[in-house]
């Protein structure tokens, strides 16, 4: 049984992933290409660029999914130049939210994983597009959580919003 959320949820939701997409782009924007792709210790020897990447890459499959109604993270090309090219990164992240913001987040969608070592488990979750945004909500701050480490150690002159890199239920916490 899938339950259609209120408008009121489908904004919060979609909000909160601009939020999210508003916070990355001004931490990007800040940083040089060579901060950007700079192989950190901090980092176990990746880059933020690698991180960033990752979250973008995320976003673009579960909206490339509305062709398809299935979604899987596990077959993602990874587009290299997120890695090291920060305007390719600003472009795509304006992208990614302007799609995100004409998503139905009511519409069904087919989550399929494979959690064996072999690869030849592959299930099928049902989802929605609601949920499967705010999954890459949650994955998106909990790499922004290790990206605002990395910039603090190795970029001490980039200003970094606020709540960068934490979670919406720890900042409620924090505010009881």
């Amino acid at each position: 049984m899938v339950v259609a959320f209120m408008s009121c949820s489908a904004q919060s939701l979609k909000f909160a992933s601009s939020d999210i997409l508003t916070q990355l782009a001004a931490v990007v924007g800040q940083l040089t290409g060579a901060e950007y792709a700079r192989p950190l210790a901090v980092l176990s020897g990746n880059t933020i660029g690698k991180h960033v990447r990752h979250i973008l890459e995320f976003y673009e499959l579960l909206l490339g999914s509305t062709q398809t109604g299935c979604l899987n993270y596990d077959r993602r090309v990874r587009d290299l130049r997120l890695e090291v090219d920060p305007d390719e990164v600003l472009r795509r992240i304006g992208a990614i939210d302007r799609a995100v913001q004409r998503l139905d987040l009511n519409q069904p969608l087919q989550l399929e994983a494979d959690l064996s070592v072999s690869g030849a488990e592959t299930v099928r979750i049902p989802s929605s597009f609601a949920r499967e945004l705010h999954h890459n909500i949650e994955h998106a701050i909990h790499h922004m959580a290790l990206i605002r480490i990395a910039v603090l150690s190795s970029c001490p002159a980039i200003g970094l919003p606020t709540h960068f890199g934490v979670a919406y239920s720890t900042l409620q916490h924090h505010h009881r």
